[in-house]
């Protein structure tokens, strides 16, 4: 289950002054919102102050591909995958998937490119996020 933290921690910013910096991740493989915290702390590990101030289930059911360098990001695309239930009426279920790419443009690409494994699959929606790191 892939699980969505928040982090908040104390930096010293450029004029001397503590700054309050929040971060949002991705947690892949935690079984319990427990385990999302614990891997929050590990992650972040060494910063001041450091608290996990928000987790949360994610809507996102599987991250399609790896980072590949630190220039890419995370997005998020709505996919829609057409079925014919038994009424022979057609049925669309919508669900999120992550993905990292270096752009929008790379990113319809790698859906693209993922949607081809056999499904009537389409994307409705590909968005940037604010999410730092899948951990």
């Amino acid at each position: 289950m892939i699980h969505e933290i928040q982090v908040q921690f104390t930096k010293i910013d450029n004029n001397g002054n503590d700054k309050v910096i929040k971060e949002k991740y991705l947690v892949v493989e935690a079984a319990s919102f427990g385990d999302a915290e614990t891997q929050g702390y590990d992650h972040c590990n060494g910063e001041t102050d450091l608290d996990v101030v928000a987790i949360k289930r994610s809507k996102i059911k599987e991250i399609i591909n790896v980072r590949e360098n630190d220039e890419q990001r995370i997005f998020v695309a709505d996919v829609a995958d057409v079925r014919t239930n038994d009424d022979g009426e057609e049925v669309e279920l919508i669900y999120k998937v992550a993905l990292f790419a270096k752009d929008l443009d790379a990113a319809y690409v790698t859906i693209k490119e993922w949607m081809k494994q056999g499904y009537d699959m389409v994307a409705v929606a590909v968005k940037k996020t604010k999410f730092l790191d899948a951990i």
